[in-house]
C-alpha cells in the first residue's frame, strides 16, 4: 500500500513524467478501478502484472508489424522497419530471427544495439500554445527549465532574427542551479508586419510556429522548444468605401444596404456610436457580434430634415477600441412631384371582389410663372410600378404633369387566391384520395383471403379431401414492378375547383403591406420618347391590403371571373352556363347589374336567392353584330361582397390563308413524259368550318379570250389534256386546320407552261389567285440563262444568223444553239469580261406515268457535261476564253453554274469590231445531247 501511494504521489521526475504531471499512470489507473474493497496483496499483484504487461506491450526495440511478413522476389531487396522507443536511459539490445516459410534456408539472427543518453537541461513544456492572438496585443507565458545535473549550468535563449521584433524572452541569459528549475518570461506582441516578415513560419490556418533554441554551457546539443499561436488581424471591412444616398426627399426616409465582414479569427463585439441624429443603423440599432469570417448585412436609414448636402461618417467601434469609419453623403431635396396620401389603407375586401381608392399627384412648380409653363423641364412625368404578385392595379400608371397641375390616380384592389396555393391543395387532395383507395383495396384483399381460408377450413372439417396447393409468396425479384400511383398524378379541372372552394371556405384573412415606387423625371412622356428615370427622384406609396372570406364563388371557368365566349361568326349565338355556389352559412340574396342594351350579351334565366351552401345556374349568351371585339363587366351582388364577371367575345368573318405567300408556285423542271407534283396549303384562320373550290383560269374560255395574256397562261399540251391538275379541288377545312392541295404537272412536249389557280370560298365574293409555272425538257440535262437567237429575243438584231455553205451536217444528237454575248469596253479598268449559264439535271424530279399512282420515284443518277476546246483555227481566241468548269457532273435535281471569262486579244480589239467563235457542249443524262455554244464579243468605246 505504501508503494502504491508513493507511485501516485510521484517519483523523481523524468522528462516524460514532468510533461504530464496532471495525467495518472495508466497502470495505476487500472489498479484504482479495482482497489476499492480489495486486499492489499491483490492490489500489489495487480499492479505488478499491469506493469509487466505494459513492458511487454511497448518494447524498447521493436519491428513494424506491417513489414515482419511478406514476399521477397529473386535478386531483390526488402526493407524491414526497426522502431526504437526508449523509456529510460540505458543501453538496449534486441535480437530478431529471419526465416523462410518452406525452411529451405536456415534462420538468420539480426542483433540491434541502441544507447540512450539524457541531457541535463530540459524544458518542462516542449510546445507552448498561446491559442488565438490578435495583432498589436500583448500575450505572455512562462518558460520553465529543469536541471537534473549536480552542478549549475548557464543557459541562453536564441530567437530567429525575423521574429525578434515580435517575440522576446526575459531574461535571455541565466543560470539553472543544480537539481533545480529556472523560469523565464515569454512576451509575444504580433505586429501587423508579422505576416510579411515571417511568412515561412506560418502554416495553414494562420498558425505561427516559432522555433526557439536554448544553448547550454558545456553542452553540444541545444535544447529546442516551440511557441505556437494562431495570429489573426482585427480588421473589419465594409462592402462599400462610401454610401451615396443621392437625393433624399425631406418627406421620406432613404435606406441603403451595406455589409461588414470580420476578418478576425475571433468573434468581435461592435456598435455604431455617435452617429448623426438623422441617421439610424438597423437591425438592433447597430449593435451586435461578428463571428469569425462572418459577413453581416446592415441598413443605414437617412431622413434628411433640411435641404442641402450632408457629408458625414458612421463609425463602428469594437470591444478592443478599434474604430472603422464609413463615409456617407446625401442631398436633401424637395421632390417636384408630391403624393397627397403616402399611406393608403383599403377596407377589408372579399376574395373576388374589387375595391378602389385614389390619391393625387401634383407638380409643385408654380404655374403663375410664364417661363415655367413654356419650359419643358418643368413638366414632370411619372411611372408607377406595382411589384409582381400583388393583386393591385394602378390607373393611370404613366402620365405628365404641367407646373401646378394635379392628377387623380386610382388604385384597384382585387384579392385572389394564389395559383400555387390552388395547385398545392389540389395535389394534396389527390394524394389523400389515392392513399384512401390503396387502403380500401388492401382491406378488400385481406377480407377476401380470410374468406378463402375459412371456406377451406370448413371443407376440411367435413372430411372432404381437396388438393390444395401450398401458398408460395412471390419473390421480390420475380414480382412485376408497378409504378407508384403517387408518381403520375394528373390534376383535373374539377380537382382545382374543389381545391379553390376549400381554400375560400377555410380562408380567414390576409394582410399585406406593399411599397410602390413612383418614378419621376423631367420632360414629357410620349410613345415616341422614353425618359430616363432616376432612383433619387422616386416617390414611394405604402398600401395596406386586407383580404377576407367571400360569400359567393364561381365554380365554372376553373374559378376564373373571365368568361370568354371566343370567336363567334357574325349573326350566330353562343351560350355558356355558369355555376355559382354560396359558401356562407346564411341565406344569400343575389342581384345583377344591367346588361348592354344592344343585346350583345344577355342573361337568359332569372336570378334567385341562395340557401346556405346552395347552387345557382346562370345562363349567358353572346350574339355579335359586327366584326369586332366585345367586352363587358357584369356584377353579381350579395349583401357583403360582389362578384365581377368579365365577359369577352369576338365577332369574326371567314378567313383563309394560302401558302406560299408570294402567290407563285414554281414546280421546277421535269422531262417530257414524266409527272411532277407540287403542293400548296390552305389554312382556315377563322373559328368556323370553310368550304373551298379550286379552278384553273385556262378552263374559263371566255375569261381567257377576254382578259388573259401570255404572261398569265402559257402553252397547252398538244394532246388537249391540261398540263396542270389539282387534287382535291373541293373540300371543307375545319376551324384552325390546314388542307394540303397537290398540283400535278404533266407536259407532253418541251416548253414553258403557265397557269393561274383560283381559290374561292363558298358564298364569298373574294377569291385568291396562285400563279403556277413549270418547264419541261426533252432530256434530263438542260441549260439555263443562255441567250436565245430566236427573232422574239431583242438580241437577234445584234447577232445575225451565221451560215456556212461548206459546213458538215449536224449529228443526230445536236439539239440547237445558244449564245453567249460579251460587251467589251476598252475603257474598263479590268479587261476580263464574264458571263455565266447554269447546267441542270432534272432526272428523278418527276415520276413515270405508270408509277404516278404509286408515287415511286425514278432513279436519281447524276448527269455529265463537257465543253469541247476551241479549234486551233481560232488562233489567239483559243486562250482568250476560259470556261470554268470545262467539264463536270450535276447531281439529280440540282444545277451547276458555268462561268465564261473572255479577255479580248490586243490584235483583235478594235472599236466597233465583232469577234465570233463557237464550241460544242455535250450533255450526258437520260440521253446524249449536243449544243453549239456561240460566243459574240462586241468591242465598244
Amino acid at each position: 500500500k505504501q508503494w502504491y501511494q508513493r507511485r501516485v504521489r510521484g517519483t523523481p521526475a523524468t522528462v516524460a513524467s514532468q510533461q504530464s504531471q496532471a495525467e495518472v499512470d495508466p497502470v495505476f489507473a487500472k489498479v484504482e478501478e479495482t482497489m476499492h474493497g480489495t486486499p492489499v496483496a491483490e492490489i500489489l499483484s495487480l499492479a505488478h502484472s499491469a506493469r509487466k504487461e505494459e513492458q511487454v506491450e511497448v518494447p524498447d526495440i521493436s519491428l513494424n508489424k506491417e513489414t515482419t511478413r511478406g514476399f521477397i522476389e529473386p535478386n531483390s531487396t526488402v526493407q524491414v522497419e526497426v522502431i526504437y522507443n526508449p523509456v529510460r536511459v540505458a543501453q538496449h539490445v534486441n535480437c530478431f530471427e529471419v526465416s523462410v516459410a518452406d525452411g529451405s534456408i536456415e534462420p538468420v539472427t539480426v542483433t540491434v544495439h541502441a544507447n540512450t543518453i539524457d541531457l541535463p537541461v530540459y524544458v518542462q513544456e516542449q510546445d507552448i500554445y498561446l491559442k488565438y492572438c490578435m495583432v498589436d496585443r500583448l500575450y505572455q507565458d512562462s518558460v520553465v527549465l529543469h536541471n537534473r545535473a549536480t552542478s549549475a549550468l548557464r543557459i541562453k535563449f536564441e530567437i530567429p532574427a525575423p521574429l525578434r521584433d515580435h517575440v522576446d524572452v526575459l531574461p535571455q541569459n541565466g543560470v539553472v542551479q543544480a537539481s533545480s528549475s529556472f523560469s523565464a518570461q515569454l512576451k509575444f506582441i504580433p505586429l501587423p508586419s508579422i505576416f510579411e516578415d515571417c511568412k515561412k513560419f506560418f502554416s495553414e490556418g494562420q498558425l505561427l510556429k516559432i522555433p526557439i533554441r536554448i544553448r547550454v554551457a558545456d553542452q553540444t546539443r541545444c535544447v529546442p522548444f516551440t511557441v505556437s499561436a494562431h495570429v489573426t488581424g482585427t480588421d473589419i471591412s465594409f462592402s462599400a468605401k462610401e454610401l451615396d444616398f443621392g437625393c433624399c426627399s425631406i418627406y421620406e426616409s432613404v435606406k441603403m444596404q451595406f455589409s461588414m465582414t470580420n476578418h478576425c479569427l475571433l468573434p468581435q463585439l461592435f456598435g455604431f456610436v455617435s452617429v448623426p441624429d438623422f441617421v439610424t443603423i438597423q437591425p438592433n440599432d447597430g449593435f451586435g457580434t461578428l463571428l469569425p469570417g462572418e459577413t453581416l448585412d446592415l441598413e443605414a436609414v437617412v431622413h434628411a430634415k433640411v435641404l442641402g448636402d450632408h457629408n458625414f461618417s458612421i463609425t463602428c467601434t469594437t470591444e478592443i477600441d478599434r474604430h472603422f469609419s464609413l463615409r456617407c453623403k446625401a442631398t436633401g431635396v424637395i421632390p417636384h412631384l408630391e403624393v397627397s396620401q403616402p399611406l393608403i389603407r383599403f377596407a377589408p375586401t372579399a376574395l373576388g371582389d374589387v375595391r378602389q381608392a385614389s390619391f393625387y399627384i401634383s407638380n409643385n412648380a408654380s404655374k403663375s410663372d410664364e417661363a415655367n409653363r413654356k419650359n419643358d423641364n418643368m413638366r414632370k412625368s411619372f411611372h408607377i410600378v406595382v411589384p409582381d404578385g400583388v393583386d393591385l392595379t394602378v390607373s393611370p400608371s404613366v402620365g405628365t404633369l404641367n407646373p401646378g397641375q394635379r392628377l387623380r390616380v386610382q388604385l384597384t384592389f382585387g384579392p385572389t387566391l394564389k395559383r400555387e396555393d390552388i395547385e398545392n391543395e389540389a395535389m394534396e387532395t389527390a394524394k389523400a384520395e389515392i392513399m384512401k383507395e390503396i387502403e380500401r383495396k388492401k382491406r378488400e384483399e385481406e377480407e377476401a383471403e380470410r374468406v378463402t381460408e375459412s371456406v377451406a377450413t370448413t371443407k376440411k372439417g367435413k372430411g372432404k379431401k381437396t388438393a390444395s396447393k401450398p401458398h408460395t409468396p412471390k419473390s421480390p425479384q420475380n414480382a412485376p414492378t408497378t409504378p407508384s400511383p403517387l408518381e403520375n398524378i394528373v390534376i383535373t379541372d374539377e380537382a382545382r375547383i374543389a381545391a379553390m372552394i376549400k381554400l375560400k371556405t377555410n380562408f380567414q384573412q390576409r394582410f399585406e403591406k406593399v411599397l410602390i415606387p413612383c418614378f419621376t423625371s423631367a420632360g414629357e412622356c410620349t410613345h415616341d420618347k422614353t425618359l430616363d428615370y432616376k432612383l433619387s427622384d422616386t416617390v414611394y406609396l405604402q398600401v395596406h391590403l386586407p383580404a377576407v372570406k367571400p360569400e359567393l364563388v364561381l365554380l365554372s371557368q376553373n374559378g376564373s371571373s373571365i368568361v370568354d365566349f371566343g370567336n363567334v361568326c357574325i349573326g350566330q349565338t353562343r351560350k355558356m352556363e355558369l355555376t355559382l355556389k354560396s359558401i356562407s352559412e346564411d341565406p344569400v340574396s343575389l342581384s345583377t347589374s344591367a346588361f348592354p342594351h344592344d343585346g350583345t350579351f344577355q342573361k337568359v334565366n332569372a336570378t334567385r336567392d341562395l340557401a346556405p351552401l346552395g347552387l345557382h345556374q346562370m345562363i349567358l349568351e353572346f350574339t355579335p353584330r359586327n366584326k369586332a371585339k366585345y367586352y363587358e363587366v357584369v356584377e353579381v351582388r350579395t349583401q357583403k361582397s360582389t362578384l365581377h364577371l368579365h365577359l369577352h367575345g369576338c365577332g369574326v368573318e371567314p378567313s383563309l390563308i394560302v401558302s406560299p405567300d408570294s402567290g407563285t408556285l414554281d414546280l421546277g423542271h421535269v422531262m417530257v413524259g414524266e409527272v411532277l407534283h407540287g403542293t400548296f396549303t390552305l389554312k382556315n384562320n377563322s373559328e368556323i368550318d370553310l368550304q373551298y373550290g379550286i379552278s384553273l383560269l385556262s378552263e374559263k374560255s371566255d375569261v381567257v379570250q377576254a382578259f388573259s395574256s401570255p404572261s398569265q397562261i402559257g402553252n397547252s399540251n398538244k394532246t388537249g389534256i391540261l398540263p396542270f391538275q389539282c387534287a382535291p379541288h373541293t373540300g371543307t377545312i375545319e376551324a384552325g386546320q390546314t388542307q394540303e392541295v397537290t398540283v400535278k404537272f404533266n407536259p407532253d412536249h418541251r416548253d414553258t407552261y403557265k397557269d393561274v389557280l383560283i381559290v374561292n370560298l363558298l358564298n364569298q365574293p373574294q377569291e385568291t389567285r396562285i400563279n403556277v409555272t413549270g418547264r419541261s425538257w426533252s432530256g434530263s440535262m438542260f441549260v439555263l440563262d443562255a441567250r436565245d437567237p430566236a427573232p422574239s429575243v431583242t438580241l437577234h438584231t445584234l447577232v445575225p444568223k451565221i451560215e456556212d455553205p461548206m459546213a458538215e451536217p449536224e449529228p443526230e444528237e445536236f439539239r440547237g444553239d445558244f449564245w453567249v454575248v460579251f460587251i467589251c469596253s476598252l475603257s474598263a479598268p479590268k479587261q476580263t469580261f464574264t458571263q455565266s449559264v447554269s447546267i441542270g439535271n432534272c432526272r428523278g424530279a418527276g415520276l413515270k406515268p405508270d408509277a404516278a399512282n404509286s408515287k415511286d420515284k425514278a432513279a436519281k443518277p447524276t448527269g455529265d457535261f463537257v465543253f469541247d476546246p476551241l479549234k486551233a483555227d481560232y488562233g489567239p481566241l483559243v486562250k482568250a476564253i476560259v470556261i470554268n468548269p470545262q467539264k463536270g457532273s450535276v447531281e439529280s435535281c440540282a444545277t451547276v453554274p458555268v462561268t465564261f471569262q473572255f479577255t479580248p486579244p490586243k490584235e483583235l480589239a478594235e472599236i466597233g469590231s465583232r469577234i465570233q467563235f463557237n464550241t460544242m457542249l455535250t450533255l450526258k443524262g437520260e440521253t446524249v445531247e449536243q449544243y453549239r455554244v456561240n460566243f459574240v464579243a462586241e468591242i465598244v468605246k
